[in-house]
């Protein structure tokens, strides 16, 4: 009986260390709290423990399961929601569907969130895609 009890804490012992956490950061597009509520959200999967975006340095940190993801696979979510990041960008299908105030590529509205003017849109106006 002590060897069962033995055989299956050893089992999940290594269950436990089968599992690789790896913390990155990286730089990806946005410019106001509604790209940070996509960026979070798209990052919202299996495999991914902690995604924070920060609209100050435009940095995303992930904590996720490296046996379920890779960093590739974490870009490449983030392109197809419409983001460029700091190895890959967004295809301009994707970041077409992003709304207007979140057009992160375009000069004048990250002019615009600079000054905080972004910050005032309704962003609730012409985004069914959200």
């Amino acid at each position: 009986m002590k060897s069962l009890f033995f055989s299956l804490a050893l089992l999940c012992a290594m269950a436990v260390n089968a599992q690789k956490i790896q913390t990155v950061s990286f730089w990806v597009g946005g410019v106001c709290e509604m790209c940070e509520e996509r960026i979070e959200n798209t990052l919202d999967v299996k495999g991914v423990k902690v995604a924070e975006y920060s609209l100050e340095n435009h940095k995303v940190t992930i904590t996720y399961n490296t046996k379920k993801l890779n960093e590739a696979k974490l870009h490449e979510l983030l392109n197809k929601a419409g983001h460029d990041t700091a190895s890959s960008k967004a295809s301009d299908d994707a970041y077409e569907k992003v709304h207007g105030c979140c057009k992160y590529r375009d000069p004048e509205v990250q002019k615009a969130h600079q000054h905080g003017e972004g910050d005032h849109h309704d962003h609730d106006d012409d985004h069914d895609d959200h």
